[in-house]
């Protein structure tokens, strides 16, 4: 009785979970060898390489010497001379985040349920929106900063000067604010085919019945979107949004090659920082240090997604 009261209180060992949640011991030796590659590929590199790295003065110099300098490079982030920078691109990088992922997300969320329509030449429509996400991160960064530019192919530039007073001196990746929008421009239009795909699988789940029956009750557009569309797609919505923010908050090649962090570090977000220090100044001690601090950061973001998975299965 006493371990069955235990079981329905949920009070259960971390041998009892893993057990109940891969069926047996056999699941979870199938699981093993994956699990070993995963931690000789991510956490030895991250923790045996990444954290001592970061204890150290550490150059790719090998006529220079490596000493150990303990928490210095963690002070010089958090109380020297970089913590205008690191402060600064903490700001800016909460800031890209809280605009790009929504963006993402209404823009892909319309696409899928647009083209879940009946339309002329609907398989064409629905490969044109992978385009952006088949296209290499570098190349569509700079392919933007080209068309953000004042020159004659800016077409992005031209557009958004029939609305707006952009400078012509440098375009839109040479002026502050505009560049953070350059950046979040091109972001949206390379990343958002991933939440597209998933969308439009989990509106063509929902069944149609119960579109249907909700026009002849006289449910609008509207009504219809909220009580049957969202609910629906409110567990995949969640999905894709954790793992668009984890992945979007350490990406650098979009924004590296629009802007390379400028102007004035105004774009140098946090993974921007870490390339910067460590591949233009030569720090690897120090990238690292940031790098240690930025992984635990995504942490609790981590942590919140697997709580919000699991609560659907549990």
């Amino acid at each position: 009785m006493a371990t069955i009261d235990r079981f329905e209180r949920g009070d259960r060992s971390l041998s009892d979970r893993l057990l109940g949640e891969y069926g047996s011991l056999q699941g979870i030796l199938f699981l093993l060898p994956s699990l070993l590659l995963l931690g000789f590929i991510v956490l030895y590199p991250m923790i045996f390489n990444g954290v001592l790295l970061s204890f150290r003065q550490f150059t790719l110099d090998p006529a220079l010497a490596n000493p150990w300098v303990g928490l210095e490079n963690y002070q010089y982030w958090l109380f020297g001379g970089g913590q205008a920078l690191f402060l600064f691109s903490i700001k800016m990088t909460l800031l890209y985040e809280l605009v790009v992922v929504p963006f993402d997300l209404m823009v892909a969320l319309a696409a899928a349920l647009v083209l879940n329509e009946t339309l002329p030449a609907r398989p064409l429509w629905r490969g044109l929106m992978l385009a952006g996400y088949a296209a290499p991160p570098v190349a569509a960064g700079l392919t933007f900063a080209v068309m953000e530019q004042a020159a004659s192919y800016g077409v992005v530039y031209n557009f958004l000067s029939m609305f707006f007073s952009v400078p012509a001196s440098g375009g839109i990746t040479s002026n502050s604010p505009w560049a953070f929008w350059g950046v979040v421009f091109a972001k949206v239009w390379r990343d958002f085919g991933f939440m597209y795909v998933v969308f439009l699988a989990g509106v063509q789940s929902i069944p149609s019945e119960l579109y249907e029956i909700a026009k002849v009750d006289g449910a609008g557009p509207v009504r219809r979107f909220r009580h049957i569309t969202l609910p629906h797609l409110r567990t995949i919505i969640v999905t894709v949004v954790m793992i668009r923010t984890i992945f979007t908050i350490g990406k650098v090649e979009i924004p590296w090659a629009v802007t390379k962090g400028g102007p004035v570090n105004y774009t140098t977000f946090l993974g921007v920082a870490i390339f910067k220090q460590g591949f233009l100044n030569w720090s690897l001690g120090r990238a690292a240090a940031l790098g240690m601090m930025f992984s635990l950061a995504i942490i609790p973001l981590i942590v919140l997604w697997v709580r919000s998975e699991t609560e659907d299965y549990g």
